[in-house]
């Protein structure tokens, strides 16, 4: 516990008593500004819970590097540069993460209507699809037939994307087997 008492206005004097570890100032700078960033990360986002997360994430990473901290800038802009960036960083992760879950889509959509075209492997889709796993069944008509995206399905069925991606894939490659042997 801190034994000095001062104003977190006193930039210089918070980011040395922060870089010695001093819980409490971390716990009023916590305090003092995670309502406003919370805000701010909001206005960016466009999603309270991601703000939430990134401003946690920010006050985390202030803390597991805070020996590093300039005493000679602005903590508070400090923050707010943070928040910013890192607000800017889920958005193109997020980005990134749904045009290679498009893309992957199209490819197995692609991949399906090249399986699809061929008149005797419908002859032979139809019996494969049987035989499959309940579970492989139902993904596979969400996927193809329902025409919904891998993380739909995985909500939906109550399990990961990955999983789903799996799923597809190993059916893709049976059905695929299936028709080359006849």
């Amino acid at each position: 516990m801190s034994k000095e008492l001062f104003e977190l206005s006193d930039n210089n004097r918070v980011v040395r008593v922060l870089k010695r570890g001093d819980q409490q100032t971390f716990e009023a700078v916590y305090k003092a500004y995670s309502n406003s960033l919370r805000i701010y990360a909001t206005n960016i986002l466009q999603d309270a819970e991601a703000a939430y997360e990134v401003v946690q994430d920010t006050f985390m990473a202030v803390w597991m590097n805070r020996k590093t901290l300039d005493e000679t800038k602005s903590f508070r802009n400090y923050l707010l540069r943070a928040v910013h960036n890192n607000s800017l960083k889920l958005i193109k992760t997020e980005e990134a993460r749904k045009a290679r879950e498009e893309r992957a889509m199209e490819e197995q959509k692609q991949d399906w209507e090249e399986t699809s075209k061929s008149a005797r492997g419908v002859e032979v889709l139809i019996p494969a699809i049987e035989r499959l796993p309940e579970q492989s069944r139902r993904v596979l008509q969400m996927s193809y037939w329902e025409e919904k995206k891998n993380s739909i399905i995985a909500e939906e069925l109550s399990i990961s994307i990955r999983t789903v991606e799996t799923i597809l894939y190993k059916v893709k490659k049976k059905l695929r087997g299936e028709i080359k042997k006849n």
